[in-house]
């Protein structure tokens, strides 16, 4: 009796483990939506080889730059102080506005220091162009994602 409920077992194991893994490539890693990223800009900007690497190392020098200077910063500010608001007082409020504004004024000055560091290899309308084509990327994903959870 057991023999003849094995096939269904087996079908049963199977499904599932499909259901499973495809709930955990809906999620996106970090690697593939920088490579994506970058894919995107140097598509649409003209550029050859030699300046597809330049851009390719700066971008991923500048993106791993912000995010250790800036997102785990802005993540561990938000676990802390965000998490609990009506438990600070004003001068612990106006502390967490004060490291805020630091951290947005540091994202700033990096975004202002890859822009530079383009511009040493590339020409100005090469940079614009990269700029345009990042924004681009980013309203694509946003679209992308509200799509996905049918937000108007």
């Amino acid at each position: 009796m057991k023999i003849k409920h094995f096939p269904l077992y087996f079908l049963l194991v199977l499904f599932s483990s499909s259901l499973l893994a495809q709930k955990s490539e809906k999620r996106m890693s970090y690697e593939r939506l920088k490579a994506l990223k970058i894919n995107f800009i140097i598509e649409q900007v003209d550029l050859n080889t030699e300046e597809e690497s330049f851009v390719w190392s700066a971008f991923e020098k500048h993106e791993s730059d912000v995010r250790k200077q800036y997102h785990k910063k802005m993540r561990k500010l938000r676990h802390t102080k965000f998490k609990d608001t009506e438990d600070l007082n004003e001068s612990q409020a106006a502390v967490a506005l004060d490291s805020i504004y630091y951290l947005r004024t540091l994202k700033e000055e990096l975004d202002q220091a890859f822009l530079k560091t383009l511009k040493t290899k590339l020409t100005a309308k090469q940079v614009l162009e990269i700029h345009i084509a990042e924004e681009q990327f980013h309203r694509k994903m946003v679209h992308r994602s509200r799509e996905r959870k049918n937000i108007p």
